[in-house]
């Protein structure tokens, strides 16, 4: 079982992405993480041509959803390859709020929301966000140092990019894999 693991592991990725993030809060607590998810040229266009039912090399109506079973359909089972820690355990991702997907200088774009739940306390919560595929099948480059808290004024929200490295739950990850580290309350 063990070999099986470090060969997946070690597999080379198919797909590349490009992936912005922002950590997402209602006046209840923390909502969510919105995902900006931009593909290479070669499975944007492999896409395309597999949703673009009118061939007018847009995405529009139903082939949004088409790209969204195409794309995120195999993805619920990884909880949409974002993964939130609050504590020692991984939160299981909610529905997707907000999809969209167009083709923007001839690459795949996608956005969307994947919806968490924790409540807001008087006591500081503490998370720690990661968006990243364990497989390597999609090489993503997760933009932390440019990630973003969206909170209403009520709510006091820190955040900072660093390596999950030291963080045991998050061993199988890569050892490059960056997480952003949040802490809120009332």
């Amino acid at each position: 079982m063990l070999v099986g693991f470090v060969t997946m592991a070690e597999a080379h990725p198919h797909v590349f992405a490009d992936v912005k993030i922002k950590a997402v809060f209602g006046q209840n607590g923390f909502t969510g993480v919105q995902n900006q998810w931009s593909f290479d040229e070669v499975y944007s266009a492999a896409m395309l041509a597999s949703a673009d039912a009118d061939g007018d090399g847009k995405i529009a109506g139903k082939e949004t959803d088409e790209i969204k079973t195409l794309v995120l359909g195999p993805l619920q089972q990884s909880n949409y390859y974002n993964y939130v820690m609050a504590g020692t355990k991984f939160l299981p991702a909610g529905k997707i709020e907000g999809f969209s997907a167009a083709m923007k200088n001839g690459k795949l774009v996608l956005d969307f929301k994947v919806a968490f739940s924790v409540p807001v306390t008087s006591d500081y919560t503490m998370l720690v966000i990661v968006v990243s595929d364990q497989t390597n099948y999609i090489q993503m480059t997760t933009d932390m140092e440019n990630a973003d808290v969206d909170a209403p004024d009520g709510l006091d929200v820190e955040f900072f990019p660093d390596e999950v490295r030291g963080l045991t739950i998050f061993r199988a990850f890569r050892s490059d894999t960056e997480g952003l580290f949040l802490r809120f309350k009332k």
